[in-house]
């Protein structure tokens, strides 16, 4: 009998060191896992890198057939489905903070785990694009000093399929992905400080002419339009001396923000120094160039500035000179040449106005 209570007690040990030895090799396993995850993000740069780069290795080391992350668009104030792994649908749809569960938990800073969405009430399955949701896990992801970027979305069709180990990995996860996205942020924001023009916030000199050397050369290559407005605030410095730098600096930043508004995403807009700006109309031919120069004229004159009655005729306003590919040059530097003249003419004459380059 005592031999036979030996042998049990041996063969609990044998089966208690086999588990932890299973235990242990799954923790190795999870821990190389995540390692080799963390390095793949260390790597990014760009949110690009991490969206296109790492979002499939992800999948494939921790068997994440659907997932996606969420970015806080601070412009728009939008959470953006920015990357997303299974379903491609759902890229560029938006919520607003607070929307839905992605936005409570963005507002909150607290993850959510819905074992069963049947349950939820409210769920809004990505407006209604995305079914096959059974169980659901929204993790915030936040900078290194709390703030918020955006989250990180698990999804699997089964209801009660996340087990509690799972979890905290897909937590682990997260915040490796909010570290190298908050690191891409930052090194965005450097970069855009660079070639950004400190007071309008509009591109600047430099950039614009590196831009338009390349863009001249892609219209050449697709046989494209391309047209260049330069914009020159009219009596400017009267506008100053009346009224100090700092309406002046004022009034510059309303151009700036009439020019941007009223452009397409595609088009480039840059303060060229003082009062003058450029701007690249990608794909537009003379003619729609001219009206979209006058449609800029008019929102100027419209938009009130403190100020603007210290100026000739009450309003502030500006001239503007129009010149396009293939017509008026060929090459970058002689284009930009060919709307400063039309610019000069409108300055010799009434100014407010938009003039179109005529060979001489």
């Amino acid at each position: 009998m005592k031999k036979n209570s030996d042998v049990i007690r041996l063969e609990n040990e044998v089966k208690e060191l086999s588990r932890e030895n299973m235990v242990l090799d799954s923790k190795v396993i999870e821990l190389f896992t995540l390692y080799s995850i963390s390095k793949k993000l260390s790597l990014a740069t760009y949110l690009e890198e991490i969206f296109n780069g790492t979002m499939k290795h992800i999948s494939t080391s921790l068997n994440m057939d659907d997932f996606c992350i969420l970015l806080l668009d601070e412009v728009r104030e939008k959470l953006v489905v920015s990357a997303n792994y299974g379903d491609m649908d759902l890229i560029d749809m938006d919520f607003d903070p607070g929307e839905g569960i992605s936005g409570q938990v963005l507002m909150s800073g607290s993850a959510k785990l819905i074992q069963d969405i049947s349950k939820e009430k409210g769920f809004l399955f990505y407006n209604g694009r995305k079914k096959n949701i059974g169980a659901f896990l929204c993790i915030p992801l936040k900078s290194k000093e709390g703030i918020a970027l955006g989250t990180m979305n698990v999804h699997k069709p089964e209801p009660n399929s996340f087990g509690s180990q799972e979890i905290l990995v897909f937590n682990e996860v997260a915040g490796q992905i909010a570290i190298a996205v908050d690191k891409a942020i930052s090194f965005r924001n450097v970069k855009e400080l660079a070639i950004r023009d400190a007071m309008t916030g509009l591109y600047n000199r430099r950039y614009f002419f590196d831009y338009f050397e390349r863009e001249m050369e892609r219209a050449k290559r697709y046989n494209n339009s391309v047209a260049v407005i330069i914009v020159d605030v009219d009596h400017f410095k009267n506008f100053n001396d009346k009224n100090g730098h700092l309406l002046g600096d004022a009034a510059l930043k309303m151009v700036a923000s009439q020019l941007d508004k009223h452009l397409r995403q595609s088009d480039v807009v840059a303060r060229l120094g003082g009062e003058e700006f450029i701007i690249a109309l990608t794909e537009t031919p003379k003619a729609d160039a001219v009206e979209v120069a006058e449609k800029l004229r008019n929102a100027i004159e419209m938009e009130p500035v403190d100020g603007e009655d210290s100026q000739p005729g009450g309003k502030l306003t500006a001239t503007f000179g129009v010149s396009a590919y293939p017509e008026d040059a060929e090459f970058a530097t002689e284009l930009i040449e060919c709307a400063d003249q039309a610019l000069y003419v409108g300055k010799g004459a009434s100014r407010n106005i938009v003039i179109s380059y005529e060979p001489h």
